[in-house]
């Protein structure tokens, strides 16, 4: 009896150590990503403030800081659709693959 306890205790042991050992079925995978600067200005240059940047696809914000810069990153393996809006300037939708490393981006008044 002593033996049969022993016997499913070495089975029991055995199948916990190697339950779990997957290491080398992981794969690194490297996210690069693309840092996108600039300034929201209007049609005559002057700095507007507080721009509400939207990336469309995950719904992320950014605002511009008070002289209108600006700066986030995406991942690269994909084409984002960036909305800018404020109050008194006609929204404005850009894709990341148009866009530079540091771009300017002018908004037109309302009418």
């Amino acid at each position: 009896m002593k033996r049969l306890v022993y016997i499913f205790l070495f089975l029991g042991l055995t199948a916990v150590s190697f339950a779990g050992n997957n290491d080398k079925e992981k794969k690194a995978v490297a996210i690069t990503q693309k840092t996108i600067a600039g300034k929201i200005t209007d049609v005559t240059g002057e700095s507007i403030a507080g721009a509400k940047i939207t990336i469309n696809e995950t719904g992320e914000t950014f605002f511009a800081d008070f002289d209108g810069n600006f700066k986030l990153s995406l991942k690269t393996d994909k084409v984002y659709s960036l909305s800018i809006n404020t109050i008194g300037y006609q929204p404005l939708e850009v894709k990341s693959s148009n866009l530079s490393l540091f771009s300017d981006i002018s908004l037109q008044p309302l009418n």
